[in-house]
C-alpha cells in the first residue's frame, strides 16, 4: 500500500508523471516518458511502490516490437566473443548502427508510459545480416541504462 506521506521529510505526496528522463549504458540508450513518480512538496521523489523498478523493466522487456534485432550468440570461456546466430562467424567489435523502437508499457493502476530504446547493431561479414548485443548483454545494458535514467530523474532507489 502507498503511504500518502514522504519518507524523508513526511510532507504530503501526489502522483505526478514526468517528462522524458533518459539513461544509456554498454551503447543503449533508453528514453522513458510519463513514469509515475509520487512527489512531495519540498520536491522530494519516489516510486509509487517499492516493488515498481523491477515491475517496470519487466514488463518493458516482455513488450512486443522493443528489440527487433536478433540477439548475438556468446562464444569463449574467458573472454566472450559475440557470433553471429545465423553463420556463427565472429561479428566485427564496431556497431554498424542503432535499431531505435518506441513503445507504450503498460502498468497496473497506471496510465501507459512511452518507452523509446535504441540498442547497437552489429552486421555479420559473413551473411550481412543485422544482430544486437547476445540476451545477457542487452538484459545488464537495459536494466542499468533504465536505472540510470531513474538516477538523472534524481528517484532514489527503493
Amino acid at each position: 500500500m502507498t503511504t500518502t506521506v514522504c519518507r524523508q521529510c513526511n510532507a504530503d505526496t501526489e502522483l505526478n508523471r514526468l517528462g522524458r528522463v533518459e539513461g544509456e549504458d554498454s551503447g543503449i540508450h533508453v528514453a522513458i516518458e510519463g513514469l509515475p513518480t509520487l512527489d512531495c512538496t519540498n520536491g522530494h521523489k519516489r516510486f509509487p511502490t517499492p516493488e515498481f523498478p523491477l515491475q517496470f523493466i519487466e514488463q518493458m522487456m516482455q513488450s512486443d516490437g522493443l528489440i527487433t534485432a536478433e540477439p548475438a550468440v556468446e562464444k569463449g570461456l574467458f573472454r566472450k566473443r559475440s557470433h553471429c546466430p545465423s553463420c556463427g562467424k565472429e561479428l566485427p567489435g564496431e556497431t554498424t548502427a542503432r535499431s531505435s523502437h518506441r513503445v507504450e508499457v503498460s502498468l497496473p493502476e497506471n496510465e501507459p508510459v512511452a518507452v523509446e530504446l535504441a540498442v547497437p547493431v552489429f552486421r555479420c561479414p559473413g551473411c550481412n545480416r543485422e544482430t544486437t548485443l547476445s540476451k545477457t548483454g542487452v538484459s545488464r545494458g537495459v536494466m542499468q541504462a533504465v536505472a540510470n535514467a531513474f538516477r538523472s530523474a534524481d528517484i532514489p532507489p527503493g
